[in-house]
C-alpha cells in the first residue's frame, strides 16, 4: 500500500514538472523575449573604397553578430539598436548589405556600390538597352585595360577599349532584365549597381512587332472609324502620299499615317486602330511571355501626334494589349508624357517605353494574363471635335476638328525598355 501511494505520488510529480516545463516553453515559443528579424532601412554613403566606413540604419540592430556587403565579411565599429557602422572589407563587391542577429538577417534594398582603386569606373551605357547580339558602349575611367566584361555572371566579347570606353557583345545566356555588369582591367574589377547604371537585357518577338519599311512584320489595319478616319495607310501609299495633309519627315522609312476630322459627339475620342495582325488564339505568346509581369513587360512606339489645338491637354492615343474580350490600355495626356520624362524631337517624334504596369484603361490589371495574349495594336485618341452624322465623314464644316497620327516602329520587349 505505502509503495503504491509513493508511485502515484512520485508520477504526480512528474507530471507537475512536465506540464510546468513546456508551459514555459511555450511562453517562450509565442514570442516574449524572443529576438526580433532585423531591418534594414538604409545605409550611407551608398559607395566607397575598402577601408571606408559605412552607416546602416534601420530597427532592431542590437547585438548584430556579422555584417556583410557583397558576400564578404565587413568589420562592426559600432552597434546600437538603429544603426551599425562598419568598415568596407578588402575583396568587397557591389552588392546588397546584410545585417546578421539573433533574430535572423536583414537585407539592404538597394546595392552598395564598392571602389576599387585603379579599376575601371562607370559613369554611362549606351544604349541602356539590348538584346543578345547587341552592341553596347560603357564609358568612364581606366578602359583602355579592360580585359573582361560580364553581363550578370555570363561574360562578353570585348569588342574594343579606348582610354574611357568599352564595347562589349551582350551574350548568350544573358539574364533578361536589369543587370549589374562586371568589368576587370589591370586595376582590378568593378561590378555596377542597378540602382546607380540603369542597363537591361531584354528579348522580342517578331510577331509582336510593326515596322512598316522593308520586310514589313505582321502588318494589319482593322477597324476604321468611317466618320474620322478619312486617310490611314503606310507613308509609301499613293493615296496617302497624294492626299494626306500632315505627313510629317519620315525616323528611318515608311511610317503608318492617320488623318481625319475628330468629333466627340459622334464615337468618343476613337478614330482608328493598327493591330499587327488579327486575332491569334489565346496562349499564341505564352512561350514568349511566359514568367514575365507587368513590371518586365514594355510597349515601345515612336508616334507623332501631329498639330494641336491650342491648350490641349487632353487624350493622345491608345496604346493596346489585346485579349479575348477587352484590352489592357494606356492613354496619356501631353502633361503626362513630360511627367514620365518623355519628349517629342524637333519633328515632332516622341520616343516612348511604357512598361505594362501604366496600362489599365480598359481592363484593370490582373483581369487577364499576359500569356493570353493576342494582338497589340494603337488607337487615335482625341477629345475634341464635335457635330457629324453616324456613317458619314465628319468635315470641318459639320464640327470636326483635323488630327493627324504617325505610328512607327512599335516593339513589345520582355525585360526592358526598348532604346531606339
Amino acid at each position: 500500500m505505502q509503495t503504491s501511494r509513493l508511485l502515484k505520488t512520485a508520477s504526480m510529480i512528474c507530471l507537475l514538472a512536465f506540464v510546468s516545463v513546456n508551459l514555459i516553453s511555450c511562453g517562450e515559443d509565442e514570442g516574449g523575449n524572443d529576438p526580433r528579424i532585423p531591418v534594414v532601412l538604409s545605409f550611407s554613403p551608398d559607395s566607397g573604397e575598402p577601408g571606408d566606413n559605412v552607416t546602416i540604419t534601420g530597427t532592431d540592430l542590437n547585438d548584430a553578430t556579422g555584417v556583410t556587403i557583397g558576400d564578404v565579411n565587413a568589420v562592426i565599429v559600432s552597434n546600437s539598436s538603429t544603426e551599425v557602422v562598419a568598415t568596407v572589407p578588402e575583396g568587397a563587391s557591389t552588392g546588397k548589405i546584410n545585417v546578421s542577429t539573433a533574430g535572423g538577417v536583414g537585407q539592404s534594398a538597394g546595392d552598395f556600390t564598392v571602389i576599387v582603386i585603379g579599376a575601371a569606373t562607370v559613369s554611362s551605357v549606351s544604349p541602356i538597352s539590348g538584346q543578345v547580339g547587341d552592341n553596347i558602349t560603357v564609358t568612364g575611367t581606366d578602359m583602355a585595360t579592360v580585359s573582361s566584361v560580364k553581363v550578370g555572371d555570363i561574360e562578353a566579347t570585348v569588342v574594343g577599349t579606348t582610354d574611357e570606353t568599352v564595347e562589349f557583345t551582350i551574350p548568350e545566356g544573358a539574364e533578361i532584365g536589369a543587370t549589374s555588369l562586371t568589368i576587370t582591367n589591370t586595376g582590378g574589377t568593378t561590378t555596377t549597381s542597378t540602382d546607380a547604371v540603369e542597363f537591361y537585357v531584354f528579348k522580342t518577338n517578331a510577331d509582336l512587332m510593326m515596322t512598316f519599311d522593308g520586310e514589313q512584320t505582321g502588318i494589319f489595319t482593322g477597324s476604321p472609324d468611317p466618320e474620322e478616319s478619312t486617310i490611314y495607310g503606310t507613308s509609301d501609299d499613293a493615296t496617302v502620299q497624294s492626299e494626306a495633309a500632315a505627313l510629317p519627315e519620315a525616323i528611318d522609312g515608311n511610317f503608318f499615317q492617320f488623318e481625319g476630322y475628330s468629333s466627340t459627339d459622334i464615337s468618343g475620342n476613337y478614330a482608328t486602330i493598327v493591330q499587327n495582325t488579327s486575332a491569334l488564339p489565346a496562349g499564341t505568346y505564352a512561350e514568349f511571355l511566359a514568367g514575365a509581369s507587368e513590371n518586365d513587360i514594355y510597349f515601345n512606339i515612336q508616334i507623332n501626334v501631329g498639330d494641336l489645338p491650342a491648350d490641349y491637354d487632353g487624350a493622345l492615343f491608345g496604346l493596346r494589349f489585346r485579349f479575348d474580350g477587352d484590352d489592357y490600355e494606356f492613354t496619356p495626356t501631353p502633361t503626362e508624357l513630360t511627367e514620365l520624362g518623355f519628349a517629342a524631337d524637333d519633328n515632332g517624334w516622341w520616343n516612348l517605353s511604357i512598361p505594362a504596369t501604366l496600362f489599365d484603361d480598359d481592363a484593370a490589371l490582373g483581369t487577364f494574363a499576359f500569356t493570353d495574349l493576342q494582338r497589340v495594336g494603337v488607337a487615335v485618341r482625341r477629345n475634341y471635335g464635335s457635330g457629324g452624322t453616324a456613317g458619314q465623314q465628319v468635315t470641318e464644316a459639320d464640327g470636326g476638328v483635323f488630327y493627324s497620327q504617325s505610328v512607327d516602329n512599335v516593339i513589345v520587349t520582355v525585360g526592358g525598355p526598348y532604346s531606339y
